[in-house]
């Protein structure tokens, strides 16, 4: 290979990682499950999935790709694409809260605010402090303290302890 043709390929590389900068696809889980994720990726730097419900989570939390829209999503994933995913705000309290904080993905509600979603056994002051107006959702044996409560409160977040 000539340094003419590889510069050529570096700029038309170049090229289209500037064309698909700033833009993410915004897809809803039906559309997830009939999307390509290799396209996505050659125009678009972040997935986006929408209007989930309770079962499409569980099915990602365990890793099911026989859902073709988890395992679309999984190959996003894999391909480095941020990958943002709303939750509907009813089902906080029963999502399997390990599985799916283990994965690279930002958590936002039907209204785009912030889900966290906290593993440790203390919820202290120091893991919410700079968070606001959002939710996090612990397990139901953490311990929350008395200034982590307060804080949230006064920083408009929502606590939710799983069932």
């Amino acid at each position: 290979m000539t340094d003419a043709q590889m510069q050529q390929i570096v700029e038309l590389i170049v090229a289209r990682l500037q064309a698909r900068s700033g833009h993410t696809a915004v897809l809803s889980q039906e559309q997830l499950r009939h999307a390509s994720a290799l396209r996505l990726f050659l125009h678009h730097d972040r997935l986006q999935v929408e209007h989930t419900d309770l079962p499409f989570l569980l099915q990602l939390a365990e890793g099911d790709r026989d859902n073709t829209a988890v395992a679309n999503l999984f190959e996003a994933l894999s391909l480095g694409m941020p990958v943002c995913i709303s939750l509907p705000c009813r089902s906080l309290a029963h999502l399997p809260l390990r599985a799916l904080a283990r994965l690279p993905c930002q958590w936002r509600d039907e209204q785009g605010n912030a889900v966290m979603l906290h593993l440790n056994n203390v919820l202290s002051y120091r893991d919410i402090r700079g968070l606001r107006n959002g939710w996090l959702v612990t397990s139901r044996k953490t311990v929350i303290t008395a200034l982590a409560r307060e804080a949230a409160l006064s920083q408009h977040l929502q606590l939710v302890k799983q069932e």
